[in-house]
């Protein structure tokens, strides 16, 4: 593999999103202030060869932006982007040109609620925006107040759904969609758990809810990031404490089972990401400047370490 380098430079850069076509990458930079702006900024950048060429900001609508996600066209060309801002509990919606660039902000949603975990859950905390699979309708994590947001997605605008309500200070961070858009497994940040869903146009009812952790840990652990292996058997999350992900089997009903937690060998495995093959998943440990590379038992979903890399504090991987 080659040796890691320096793409491009800006300021505190906390999730990426790219296009299905791989011609554009989107970022969050995480701040509070933006020119002039009592908010964070998005960025988009050209993908070439060896680098990355800034094509425009905007300011995100809000403070501390933490996620960022893609509405897609069948040429893979991206033609919005949704950004959760984490402090302010706001989600915003972006336009996207032809060329690239992002237009000013089209919607703002206010996220309103909050849930029992003083330190944590005192207002709303928009966390994350994951689009179904045929982009008809989409979902957002509101870890402050406990809740799944449902948006239909009408002439590129979100428009909102009665919610669904997660256990009492789980606070959910990040989900993912089954292939067939029929299931959606929620990750909680709060309580390291793992919410089955049924998923009817939007509509969710929890199937199951089963720890990320092993029954004899007795770290303090946040859950951090969720991903569904390209075949769909296997089930990933990290843990950040108990510093290591949870590999769950998949069942013909959706329903999963924890059959193993493998350390990362760093600290703070904020995010991850599986190559498109399947055959290998790279974790970046935050707190410990390194990203580790496994590769994925085809028969079981257990992960071996081949490969380990210097990378200073880093917090999200996509694969292009």
């Amino acid at each position: 593999m080659e040796q890691f380098h320096l793409a491009a430079d800006i300021s505190n850069p906390s999730y990426l999103a790219l296009s299905a076509s791989g011609k554009n990458l989107y970022v969050v930079n995480e701040l509070n202030e933006f020119d002039g702006h009592t908010a964070g900024a998005v960025t988009s950048f050209a993908v070439e060869k060896t680098s990355l060429k800034m094509l425009n900001q905007q300011q995100s609508g809000g403070k501390s932006p933490c996620h960022i996600a893609l509405s897609q066209n069948s040429s893979g060309n991206a033609v919005f982007a949704v950004v959760s801002n984490y402090s302010s509990g706001i989600i915003t919606v972006y336009p996207i040109c032809d060329d690239g660039t992002l237009s000013e902000v089209s919607q703002e949603i206010q996220l309103e609620g909050s849930g029992p975990d003083k330190n944590r859950q005192l207002s709303s905390h928009a966390h994350s925006f994951f689009f179904a699979p045929a982009y008809s309708f989409g979902l957002t994590c509101d870890l402050g107040a406990d809740r799944i947001m449902p948006y239909n997605i009408e002439n590129n605008t979100l428009v909102s759904k009665p919610y669904f309500s997660s256990a009492p200070g789980s606070g959910p961070r990040h989900l993912t969609f089954s292939p067939d858009g029929n299931f959606v497994y929620c990750l909680n940040e709060l309580n390291s758990t793992v919410d089955v869903l049924s998923c009817k146009a939007g509509i969710l009812q929890k199937m199951q809810t089963i720890s990320s952790l092993p029954e004899n840990n007795t770290h303090i652990s946040t859950a951090s990031a969720i991903k569904l292996s390209p075949n769909a058997r296997f089930l990933y999350t990290s843990n950040r404490g108990y510093d290591s992900i949870a590999i769950f089997s998949v069942n013909n009903s959706g329903l999963l089972k924890l059959e193993a937690v493998t350390p990362t060998d760093g600290k703070t495995p904020r995010d991850f990401a599986i190559d498109p093959s399947g055959k290998f998943l790279l974790v970046c440990n935050q707190n410990s400047d390194n990203l580790v590379v496994f590769e994925i038992d085809q028969k079981n979903g257990t992960l071996l370490k081949k490969w380990e890399y210097p990378v200073p504090s880093g917090v999200c991987v996509v694969i292009k």
